[in-house]
């Protein structure tokens, strides 16, 4: 699988730099597939509105974080593609909730909803458990077949704000130009995240930087509020877990609930989450997509742990690569040749929180051994 160890010592520009120059032939490409679906699946109506939104998310990022700024910027730059560029790259699911015209000025009025039924290409499923191993924290990564050449790992070793704060290191999934999807630090905390499809998407921080940001904490109960107090952009379900505790928290672009909470010291403790709301708030401003497989996803996944407790990290891997009720099954295959950007499991990702050990694979996950992700080293 494709992998990225960003080098101890850099500053947040000169990691993005390294990651833009390793991989600048992916970070063109897979940036210009999510351009045009942008446009596509969205409601810009040219390329150079989908850069002026895009401009506008900067600002926020910064404010927010200026280190994860710095290194979004560089990762352009090594790329040769400008930052706005990369804006879209990573937060492509959010910008397709967002009303372009409202973002740059208009009113809801002058601003009338596009009534076209748009394809839907993103799904995730994640389950948190307890298990006689220990705490346990999974999910696929489901999204527009075409991604799937680009999954990537990204490992961050342990680095120093310049006040000091040491932000532990971490194991990322991603794709080649993102800052990373679903990952674990050191420190045993883990994240995970699912795509909602918000009613009220507006301009705000692009969810990557989430992901980063909640793994520089060391618990669960601190990442549950650095998720809280974001400044968020549209709906997403971001699972956060340590060894003992584990929060679900469902986002709107205004909204941030927190649904389940579950005490992984306790046996077959746990919960699952999928692309619909299963809290109440956040609901009243979502929708599910017309061709997502959420509600089948659901009622497996439920089935199967209501079955059988999870017994461990292999069985959680194994049945995150089911394929019961193919092809819109936990591991999906809606993609074909001739629908490349359709739905397809494009990776997983899982975490024992309590030894600290996480694996990953890239693709389809049925029968497939996930590639193991040392904690400790140092990079290539």
């Amino acid at each position: 699988m494709r992998t990225l160890h960003l080098p101890p010592g850099l500053g947040p520009k000169a990691r993005g730099l390294h990651h833009g120059r390793a991989f600048a032939r992916e970070i063109a490409e897979i940036a210009s597939i999510r351009s045009e679906l942008a446009q596509a699946q969205g409601l810009f109506r040219s390329d150079d509105e989908l850069m002026a939104v895009a401009a506008l998310h900067l600002p926020v990022l910064r404010a927010f974080d200026v280190d994860l700024h710095d290194e979004l910027v560089g990762i352009a730059e090594g790329a040769g593609l400008a930052p706005e560029r990369l804006v879209v790259l990573n937060h492509y699911t959010d910008l397709k909730d967002l009303d372009p015209r409202v973002a740059l000025g208009a009113s809801a009025v002058d601003a009338p909803a596009d009534a076209r039924v748009r394809p839907h290409d993103e799904d995730c499923s994640a389950i948190v458990a307890s298990s006689p191993e220990g705490a346990l924290l999974a999910q696929t990564w489901d999204m527009h077949g075409s991604a799937e050449p680009y999954v990537a790992l990204l490992h961050v070793p342990e680095t120093v704000d310049p006040d000091g704060r040491v932000r532990p290191e971490a194991w990322l999934l991603t794709i080649t130009g993102c800052l990373g999807m679903a990952g674990m630090n050191a420190a045993g905390l883990g994240i995970t995240i699912n795509n909602l499809k918000s009613q009220d998407a507006r301009v705000g921080l692009v969810w990557p930087a989430l992901v980063r940001r909640v793994l520089a904490e060391r618990d669960a109960v601190s990442a549950r509020d650095v998720v809280l107090a974001a400044p968020l952009g549209s709906g997403h379900h971001y699972l956060v877990a340590d060894a003992e505790r584990a929060f679900g928290i469902e986002t709107s672009g205004r909204l941030a609930e927190v649904w389940a909470e579950a005490d992984l010291t306790r046996a077959a403790a746990g919960f699952h989450h999928e692309n619909h709301c299963l809290g109440v708030e956040v609901a009243k401003v979502s929708s599910i997509g017309p061709t997502s497989t959420t509600l089948e996803r659901h009622a497996w996944i439920e089935a199967s742990l209501k079955g059988r407790p999870v017994e461990g990290l292999s069985d959680l891997w194994e049945r995150l690569g089911s394929h019961e009720g193919h092809p819109r099954g936990v591991c999906t295959h809606l993609a074909s040749p001739s629908s490349p950007h359709a739905m397809k499991t494009c990776a997983g990702f899982a975490m024992n929180l309590t030894q600290r050990r996480a694996w990953a694979a890239s693709g389809c996950l049925h029968g497939v051994a996930p590639e193991s992700l040392p904690f400790g080293r140092g990079a290539d």
